[in-house]
């Protein structure tokens, strides 16, 4: 199988900076994480972390509490602080800030910090969701402690993120192959895949040579190839016809023949010695 030189492109929709995207996407939950606190000081940053850690980890369209600071204008800590944790006096905050749902972070202190976790569906103002942990005295949870947390929370298949591939061959009705899957035949759309992940694409077509590369795809990115197919040679070049070499091997034998029967020495015989006895 030839390889051939290959040219990827990739465009990214990533999430950079602030955990909040500048637009919702189609299709993806549009998720706040917002703070309500009582008097506690200690791991002041922990919601906007953890919206940072949700935005690189799941398939969701985080809303940070920055961001959701600025959507309503400074009033948001008043108005989490007026609904106390109540389940609906949240939900109509998330119609506020235009998110299907809302994860409060509860910070408390009973002797131990304590964090609860809520997740409240905007929708049905109910929690459909909660957790709660004690901080370890004098730790700060790491971010993958908070992705953990995340996790229990949210369902499984948030955290499933997805790219796409997008093949535009030259020829039309070449079979598109991802690590051996076929997927369709050129005119291909996108095809969405689970990211990230290395990917062993190939194209192929009855007649042409097939095309292979390996494409690593991220997350919210899409990797653009365009791959040039190749025909078969349809005639063989002079050197590759049987005849040549049949008779490239005929003058071989023919030579090593030649130098055997060269080389070989001559057969020793035995010459007869006479002595004539009447010579003095």
């Amino acid at each position: 199988m030839r390889r051939l030189p290959l040219v990827v492109s990739v465009v990214a929709a990533l999430l950079v900076g602030s955990a909040a995207p500048a637009g919702a996407r189609p299709g993806r939950r549009r998720v706040a994480i917002l703070e309500h606190r009582t008097g506690v000081t200690r791991a002041a940053d922990l919601a906007a972390r953890m919206a940072t850690v949700l935005a690189h980890s799941a398939a969701l369209d985080v809303v940070s509490p920055e961001e959701a600071r600025r959507r309503l204008g400074g009033r948001l800590d008043a108005m989490i602080a007026r609904c106390a944790g109540d389940p609906q006096c949240v939900a109509q905050v998330g119609e506020k800030i235009h998110v299907d749902e809302v994860i409060l972070v509860g910070i408390s202190q009973l002797g131990d910090v304590i964090l609860a976790l809520q997740r409240i569906g905007v929708r049905t103002r109910s929690v459909e969701g909660r957790i709660a942990e004690a901080l370890s005295p004098g730790t700060e949870p790491n971010d993958d402690t908070l992705l953990g947390y995340l996790r229990r929370l949210l369902p499984p298949e948030d955290f499933r993120r997805y790219g796409g591939i997008r093949v535009q061959a030259n020829v039309s009705g070449a079979e598109i192959a991802l690590d051996g899957l076929l997927r369709g035949r050129t005119p291909l759309g996108t095809l969405q895949v689970e990211a990230p992940r290395r990917y062993q694409l190939t194209v192929r077509k009855s007649g042409f040579i097939d095309f292979n590369a390996t494409l690593d795809v991220q997350p919210d990115g899409t990797v653009e190839v365009t791959p040039h197919l190749h025909r078969r040679p349809t005639t063989l070049a002079w050197y590759q016809r049987w005849w040549v070499w049949g008779i490239a091997a005929a003058v071989a034998a023919g030579t090593a023949t030649a130098l055997a029967l060269t080389l070989r020495p001559a057969a020793s015989r035995e010459v007869p010695i006479y002595v004539n006895p009447n010579r003095p």
